[in-house]
């Protein structure tokens, strides 16, 4: 069977070579139409705003799913993914329409942040409530303060994952 494998391969890179031989060293090119724009290089995407805050109101249902099961490893990872999507927001939207988002979150969040980390450490859930209501409440201050009064963030009052299972592991 090894020595079939290895009359194939041999047998394809003398086809290739037969067949780069065979073609002429400088094909002729057919002239670019002269309405042809010169090719540009794809464009690389950055999330907008509303993009990176979608992905932050699922983080913070799922800490607040994973807190409330007291799955405690599970509360860690989802606040770390909400820290990771803060910062992100900061590097790629640190102004959003003349209104210092970077700054904002550096202010109203960040410390809201660390209480929901020794609470978790704690696996101390009145601790844990308490600090996910904070991030709450300054999450909403941070609308109210970008003239976005009408979008209110709110503790889930169920799960909308159907599709994952927030108990601790056994």
């Amino acid at each position: 069977m090894r020595r079939i494998r290895w009359m194939l391969v041999l047998g394809c890179v003398a086809g290739l070579g037969f067949a780069a031989r065979s073609q002429p060293a400088n094909p002729p090119q057919a002239p670019a139409p002269p309405s042809a724009p010169a090719q540009e290089l794809p464009k690389s995407y950055v999330p907008g705003l509303g993009e990176f805050m979608g992905r932050i109101q699922v983080d913070h249902a799922k800490l607040w799913l994973a807190g409330e099961a007291r799955n405690w490893e599970l509360a860690d990872y989802q606040l770390t993914e909400l820290k990771e999507v803060f910062s992100d927001v900061q590097d790629f939207v640190p102004r959003y329409q003349n209104i210092p988002v970077g700054e904002m979150i550096d202010t109203i969040i960040t410390g809201t942040m660390a209480d929901l980390d020794k609470a978790i450490s704690a696996h101390d859930f009145n601790a844990f409530s308490a600090a996910f209501e904070e991030l709450t409440t300054a999450c909403n201050s941070c609308h109210q303060a970008a003239n976005r009064p009408f979008i209110k963030i709110r503790r889930p009052a169920q799960s909308s994952f159907s599709n994952q299972d927030f108990a601790p592991s056994k």
